[in-house]
């Protein structure tokens, strides 16, 4: 009988809860207790009058198990729904269950999967596991400094140092905040400040949509009428107006922990409205795909079909501030879907201070994400604790401590932060739909291939941070104006990363007689040779599970 190890790891800021649904047993656990995976050699049989996934295959050897393990019901991991069909049927996704059981527990459905797992129909069985957000809450009151011309209206900008950095938010592990350690935002707005034809799509917590910062920047589908009982796009999902709550399946994707709501606001709040904080791009849409309880976990399944959502209904760009412990093949299935429409997957490398493996950032083709603090330096210590990780899938670094968003709770509250690789996976993602509304005939590759040759190189400690890529900046520190800048002028690019450091409310570094044309046509580059980000995706020990 094959065997199943399971390796029960329990993230030391934040405890993975056991599903609600688990009876009496109160382990915890990185894996649901009532559900799990299976991929079959070939269609199960589906019931001609309810459309439903028959319980009895045929397979008297199987059946037997089904009903040993008290199996309630198997469904398709992902649906075709408004997909690609050639693309589901290539990934073999039409072979993908779910199975779910009566009075689950750890050890049942650990035998379960084992028991079921050497049947000759079953290709694999794996865990439904479960990962969590990437960041964690925190409130502070920071007094503000005197405006300049360039700054954004927003009340509360200059809290945002991440786009402004003028040294006076100290960083974590040190007394020091280092002037111009940002992103470099105000000279990048001067070429760029979004489109509303760029979809990111938000797999996170929900989001709080009525907020005045953000209610007008959700993505709507237009394809469906809202609250008629009727799923009108046949996209799968009744009434999904404003995007879905995978975690709960309904369309009341609300957010229930304030996670969302923070990665929202630094993506895309409004900007230069006088209220609140400025969003990194100013006109993007923001898909909302609650892929999170309102506990902070959030089970594979949901994950797994909140990215192909997020692929069928347009996103450009898919942001994942989330991570868990487990390799899942079912969850590489959607990450290879997503690649294969040449949608860009971006994830937090996660807050343990450690080089282990999280996923989805360390799939092939998602650009993975570390935090800095306000000194440039990899966040050995955010607020609350922990520290970025690192490891050979790192592609880039980006602001990650003491970032401050909007409350979901309170509208009126703008003294909320969040500190994690979640944040910095939200900054990454809105400079990558900057790239796109500057030329949306950008591929996956060249964003990828941008973002990490303009990232500035050695700003951080030089024990940690080597000449090129290194295991814990990856390519560097992100800079969004020499990003946008890359296309229209490389050469000056490289000179300005070679650089000291200036504020970005410094706008002297911008050439003479340059002429940018954030919303016309520009020359356009050769689409990018994928040997560019062979380091963005080096991919060492992969994981490679037994079948289960």
């Amino acid at each position: 009988m094959r065997k199943l190890i399971f390796i029960f790891l329990i993230c030391a800021s934040v405890s993975l809860p056991v599903n609600e649904m688990a009876g009496s047993d109160k382990r915890l656990t990185n894996f649901s207790t009532v559900s799990f995976f299976i991929k079959t050699n070939k269609p199960l049989k589906v019931s001609e009058a309810t459309g439903e996934i028959l319980l009895n295959t045929g397979i008297a050897s199987l059946d037997e198990k089904f009903s040993e393990f008290n199996v309630k019901s198997i469904k398709l991991v992902f649906g075709i729904f408004n997909g690609d069909r050639d693309l589901y049927s290539k990934l073999e996704m039409d072979r993908i269950y779910v199975v779910t059981i009566d009075g689950g527990s750890v050890n049942r459905i650990e035998d379960a999967i084992s028991e079921i797992g050497t049947e000759d129909i079953i290709e694999f069985a794996e865990p439904n596991y479960i990962g969590i957000a990437a960041g964690v809450k925190g409130t502070d009151y920071v007094t503000a400094f005197s405006l300049q011309e360039k700054i954004p209206n927003d009340r509360y900008f200059h809290k945002q140092w991440y786009l402004n950095n003028d040294g006076s938010i100290q960083s974590s592990s040190s007394t020091i905040s280092i002037p111009g350690a940002d992103i470099n935002m105000l000279n990048a707005w001067e070429i760029e400040k979004g489109s509303e034809q760029v979809i990111v799509a938000i797999l996170d917590s929900g989001i709080r949509d009525d907020h005045p910062e953000l209610r007008n920047r959700i993505w709507i589908n237009e394809g469906e009428i809202p609250n008629n009982g009727i799923d009108d796009d046949r996209n799968g999902y009744t009434d999904d107006h404003k995007g879905w709550d995978f975690a709960y399946d309904s369309k009341n994707n609300y957010d229930g922990f304030g996670h969302g709501t923070n990665i929202a606001s630094v993506i895309g709040a409004e900007t230069n409205n006088l209220i609140g904080f400025a969003g990194i791009d100013q006109n993007a849409q923001l898909m909302n795909c609650k892929n999170l309880s309102d506990d902070n976990y959030g089970e594979y399944i949901w994950w797994s079909r909140s990215i192909k959502y997020a692929v069928d209904n347009g996103a450009n760009v898919i942001n994942m501030s989330e991570g868990g412990e487990d390799y899942s093949r079912v969850l590489k299935t959607a990450i290879d879907y997503a690649n294969s429409k040449g949608v860009l997957v971006l994830s937090a490398m996660m807050n343990k201070g450690d080089g282990k493996d999280y996923y989805p950032a360390s799939f092939e083709g998602v650009l993975a994400v570390g935090a800095t603090d306000t000194d440039d330096n990899r966040c050995l210590r955010f607020t609350w604790g922990g520290g970025s990780c690192y490891g050979d899938h790192i592609g880039v670094v980006a602001p990650g401590n003491k970032i401050y968003g909007l409350d979901y709770e309170d509208i009126n509250n703008y003294d909320v932060y969040w500190s994690g690789t979640s944040q910095s996976t939200a900054i990454v993602s809105a400079i990558a739909s900057l790239l796109i509304s500057q030329d949306n005939s950008r591929s996956r590759l060249d964003l990828i291939d941008i973002i990490t040759n303009t990232a500035r190189d050695q700003v951080g400690d030089p024990r940690e941070d080597k000449p090129g890529w290194d295991r814990f900046y990856g390519h560097g520190r992100v800079d969004a104006y020499l990003a946008l800048l890359f296309q229209t002028d490389p050469l000056l690019v490289s000179k300005l990363k070679n650089e000291p450091l200036k504020s970005s409310s410094d706008l002297n570094n911008k050439p003479k007689n340059k002429i940018y044309e954030p919303n016309n046509a520009r020359a356009k580059d050769s689409k990018s040779d994928s040997s560019k980000i062979n380091r963005t995706n080096k991919r060492s020990n992969r994981p490679n599970p037994a079948k289960r």
